[in-house]
């Protein structure tokens, strides 16, 4: 594409290029002697590249001291001003941008751009952070992105040459609405998720608590454990060694035998219909066969550079047939008999807790950067055997929560494919917006609550 051919528009909308109707400005730069982790008098804040995400997070600030009032004024945040990663070394990054609906105290970074329509320009600040936002224009401004040594930065000819469609400042201001209301319901979803999930946690947090008394850095209970429930080395649970898993040569696309990623191993799940977590791989089928994978086996990260992902541990529940587990796990699989067993579900939850992983994390070996877990290390962690009863009770109320907080996302996402459509379809002139405004909201709403 050539940054003067405009997103197709109806005949009737008027154009013009981002170099005549938007004002652009680049953020500021300090020294590290400026630099501050916590608010102190005549500091400002600033926001930089971690706070502009799908949204603008502010929960991660620094304060800038030093700076001059005509510095803190020219890149003061006001109302209407969209701030847009220019730098960063991830090239999906260039582009991105956030809207900023109050005037602020906050500054903005060098990596960072400003951009506002200018008040002549006839295109509202609404609309020109939708547009900027859109799917085809993202993708644009990522594509057409410069730099060297991993540095991608935004293109300012290609940005500043860029052709806008707009309609009139009321259906501009309509198409805004539209699409106010369709970020209202998802951001009021994605606060139900965040409740639902801090729910669960703390549901697990009580359990562990009131029937262990534990604390983040013991091995074993700070009071007596209940009558009926025992401490067991892991090793007195499982059948068996646990099994690395193999490391054979990888493609991304099929055909193949299928394996996944670390990523798939997600709140003690292991998505393995996830477009993205699976892979494909070239092994013979009698490898294949030794390392296929099986229902209610489960899996532990065995060494990774970040702590948070070693140990942690997948249940299997479904799965591509003939599917293999790879070389960054190890495969465990319970004892079925005996007087002290564990569910698969209840033994994940146990796992994952902070309480084992700090266990885990104190018996791991580093290894060329890399932290690692073997057999015995697995072996000797010690977990609380409560009766299959009382397991499978704490085990259907957080698969419960599980449940709830799974339909909520699935609304999310659903939701995010209707703003997307909306989106493109609003912003080339597809569907119309004037006086059918209240209607659309209407049927737009409705729409949302079915999903």
């Amino acid at each position: 594409m050539k940054p003067t051919d405009a997103l197709p528009h109806p005949a009737d909308w008027s154009t013009a290029t981002i170099s005549k109707t938007v004002e652009i400005k680049r953020g500021i730069s300090w020294s590290k002697e400026q630099e501050h982790l916590a608010p102190r008098e005549g500091a400002i804040p600033v926001i930089r590249i971690g706070n502009v995400q799908e949204r603008l997070e502010l929960d991660d600030l620094i304060y800038i001291s030093g700076l001059k009032p005509k510095a803190i004024e020219k890149k003061r945040v006001a109302a209407g001003w969209a701030i847009i990663v220019g730098s960063n070394g991830n090239r999906q990054r260039i582009g991105n941008a956030v809207k900023i609906v109050d005037d602020t105290d906050f500054l903005f970074a060098s990596f960072l751009i400003a951009a506002k329509p200018k008040p002549d320009s006839g295109i509202t600040p609404e609309f020109f952070y939708r547009w900027l936002s859109s799917e085809q224009v993202q993708a644009y401004l990522s594509a057409s992105s410069e730099g060297s040594t991993g540095l991608s930065n935004l293109s300012h000819s290609f940005f500043k040459a860029m052709a806008i469609p707009y309609p009139t400042t009321d259906e501009q201001a309509a198409i805004a609405r539209i699409l106010d209301a369709v970020d209202t319901t998802i951001e009021q979803t994605r606060e139900v998720i965040d409740f639902a999930t801090k729910f669960k946690n703390t549901l697990v947090q009580d359990f562990f608590y009131s029937a262990l008394g534990l604390t983040a850095y013991a091995d074993r209970p700070s009071k007596e454990l209940p009558s009926d429930w025992v401490l067991l080395p892991m090793e007195a649970l499982i059948a068996g060694e646990p099994k690395n898993g193999v490391s054979p040569k990888a493609s991304s696309q099929p055909p193949g035998t299928p394996t996944f990623s670390i990523a798939a191993i997600r709140d003690g799940r292991i998505d393995l219909f996830n477009g993205e977590n699976l892979k494909y791989t070239e092994i013979s089928p009698k490898v294949a066969e030794k390392f296929k994978i099986s229902k209610g086996d489960i899996l532990i990260v065995r060494g990774n550079a970040n702590p948070d992902l070693v140990g942690k541990a997948g249940r299997i529940t479904d799965f591509p047939d003939g599917c293999i587990y790879p070389d960054i796990t190890k495969r465990v699989v319970l004892r079925n008999y005996g007087d002290h067993r564990l569910l698969p579900e209840f033994t994940v939850l146990t796992w994952n807790h902070a309480i084992v992983h700090n266990q885990v994390l104190r018996r791991a070996k580093t290894s060329n950067g890399t932290l690692k877990i073997n057999n015995r290390d697995v072996k000797q962690i010690l977990l609380p055997v409560p009766p299959l009863v009382q397991q499978e009770e704490i085990v259907d109320l957080i698969e419960a929560v599980d449940t709830k907080i799974d339909a909520l996302t699935a609304k999310f996402t659903a939701l995010e494919q209707v703003k997307k459509s909306l989106m493109h379809d609003l912003l080339t002139g597809k569907v119309r917006v004037g006086d059918n405004f209240p209607e659309l909201i209407k049927v737009k709403s409705h729409a949302s609550h079915r999903i």
